[in-house]
């Protein structure tokens, strides 16, 4: 039997009715969180200290301010001639149920090149990983599974030798260029991994960063509708009475538990909040907001100098998160270049920057392209006389949608 539409109906009906409650209830904590805010302009040093002092002890994410909290900055020029490279990642997850033990990762390629002598090349590069090696890290002691996130960041690294080898074939003609990818550049989901584990992919998606800061090419991401509430989280530090900068002490969230009489903490306004909440007032179509550091542990202690900036940026009716490392923020002209740049690509795009999406459609794997592979696959290893058979368990489910 498949969905009960009238009981899902009368669900969906509550939902609505309490979403719309809290839309007011949002738009009031946001105004006091943005009242804060905006009370603290000027006061960045401070606050990127407090930043620094909370850290360990804070329980949320916080962003270190690198400007001054009230900058919007305009849309600078744009080059009459640039050129860029995309790459975006998709993947057939290790099945434990299937034949064998495999994944596949397919990888977009994508190189642009507007101006006098316009051009595109775009292109896939799919690689299957069937190996021991491939399949496991150990470090002589532990054997741990490349699959979930770990694949999820096996991709990534991918990612990222695809746009080197793009560098180094098409963005040798002195252009202004990019480097551009979708999503974040941190790796969140390694930060609950063991040692090794994290710095196995750290070590190869850094040495992918060196290589573009290498060549001159300076590297940036996009998150369209990002829910990131670092910005938010040092609103909280500005709420927090534990905080005392001149005394070095940081949020320890004594307040929160010590309260026993059902009174919130002072902070409990920010909950719920994210950063696009808070700057969306202050941003014009093509504005920049200021750049902040993001504080999570893996980005401050691992990145070196490729630590994380990011701003958010008004394209249409959303705020979009852009993200690059360290020595591109350092340099003014290069986050100019990126914010005109990666603009002009969303502007083109309809909203999302055309490269990526072009990328994403050469790495994306359709369910034909699935069935065709899995059809390969059974079809070498039946001639191979490799002996290998799928689960019980799969066979049941592809005889039930049969």
């Amino acid at each position: 039997m498949g969905l009960d539409l009238t009981a899902l109906s009368r669900q969906v009906r509550q939902m609505s009715g309490a979403a719309a409650l809290r839309v007011a209830d949002t738009a009031e904590r946001t105004a006091h969180a943005v009242s804060r805010y905006r009370e603290s302009a000027g006061e960045e040093r401070h606050w990127a200290r407090a930043a620094d002092l909370s850290r360990e002890s804070a329980s949320w994410l916080l962003a270190h301010p690198v400007e001054p909290l009230g900058t919007a900055r305009g849309l600078p020029e744009r080059p009459e001639s640039y050129a860029l490279v995309a790459s975006d990642g998709s993947q057939i997850d290790l099945d434990r149920h299937g034949s064998v033990a495999c994944y596949l990762i397919n990888i977009g390629r994508v190189f642009l090149r507007y101006g006098e002598d316009p051009l595109a090349r775009l292109s896939s590069e799919p690689a299957l990983y069937y190996r021991d090696e491939d399949l496991y890290l150990t470090d002589g002691a532990r054997r741990v599974a490349i699959e979930g996130n770990y694949l999820s960041a096996r991709r990534d690294v991918d990612e990222g030798v695809a746009l080197v080898g793009l560098a180094d074939e098409f963005l040798s003609d002195g252009l202004p260029c990019m480097a551009l990818q979708d999503g974040t550049l941190i790796r969140w989901a390694l930060s609950g991994a063991e040692r090794f584990v994290q710095e196995h992919f750290l070590e190869r998606y850094l040495a992918y960063l060196d290589a573009m800061r290498e060549r001159g090419v300076p590297v940036a991401s996009y998150i369209s509708r990002p829910r990131s509430p670092e910005v938010v989280g040092t609103i909280r530090l500005m709420l927090c009475p534990d905080v005392d900068v001149a005394a070095g002490r940081g949020a320890k969230c004594d307040e929160c538990s010590d309260v026993a009489d059902g009174r919130e903490p002072s902070c409990a306004v920010c909950q719920g909040l994210v950063d696009t909440d808070v700057l969306a007032g202050q941003l014009t179509e093509g504005q920049r907001g200021p750049l902040f550091i993001s504080m999570s542990r893996i980005n401050v202690e691992d990145y070196r100098e490729h630590t994380i900036h990011f701003f958010h940026m008004r394209v249409g009716r959303e705020l979009a998160r852009v993200e690059i490392p360290q020595w591109v923020a350092q340099d003014p002209e290069q986050v100019d270049l990126i914010h005109a740049l990666v603009y002009d690509q969303a502007a083109r795009g309809d909203g999302y920057p055309v490269a990526l999406a072009r990328a994403h459609e050469q790495a994306v794997v359709r369910s034909a392209d699935r069935r065709t592979f899995q059809s390969i696959l059974e079809g070498s290893l039946y001639r191979a006389e490799a002996g290998a058979s799928a689960s019980a368990k799969k066979d049941s489910k592809s005889f039930i949608r049969g």
